[in-house]
């Protein structure tokens, strides 16, 4: 009784990473990341909920252990990940360039003047399940940084909003 017990539990998570990732993936025929031209002359404001509506496509992210020391770095694309943010909630997928499946959550979120705050209901990756995350969160035209501890590690990531998004 147990292994089915298990094996529809399996099945129900294979299943809700199935629909995130066809939800997130159907959005490729209208996907361009906004590009910058020239320097930004917008200024960094703390994050809300409406500012952050919409599609964003992690641009840049470092993670470092707490002494400091660098412990993974995502740039140029060696990670592909896409964060979809609609009302109170958020989703995100992540994936590596040849299309390989990584990781997939979404849940409730957050964001006023003390940060960004996500509350993870679903994922793939057990450890998440459950999670509450608090991010230190700014906005500045098309980009979106945040940063924090996840885990004890503290990271930075930046992400661009793919355009089409709300503005």
């Amino acid at each position: 009784m147990s292994c089915s017990k298990i094996s529809r539990t399996a099945l129900m998570r294979r299943a809700a990473a199935a629909a995130l990732t066809a939800l997130l993936l159907s959005s490729a025929t209208t996907y361009a990341v906004a590009q910058q031209s020239g320097a930004s002359t917008t200024v960094d404001k703390p994050c809300s909920n409406a500012m952050l509506q919409g599609t964003w496509q992690l641009h840049y992210a470092i993670y470092r252990d707490g002494s400091g020391k660098v412990v993974g770095e995502i740039k140029d694309q060696q990670t592909k990940s896409r964060k979809l943010i609609a009302g109170h909630h958020f989703s995100f997928i992540t994936w590596a360039p040849d299309g390989t499946f990584n990781v997939a959550a979404s849940g409730s979120f957050k964001a006023d003047a003390s940060g960004y705050h996500e509350q993870v209901d679903a994922t793939s990756l057990p450890r998440l399940q459950g999670k509450t995350y608090h991010f230190q969160c700014a906005v500045s035209g098309d980009n979106w940084r945040h940063q924090g501890l996840e885990d004890g590690i503290q990271i930075e990531e930046h992400w661009l909003r793919v355009s089409g998004g709300a503005q």
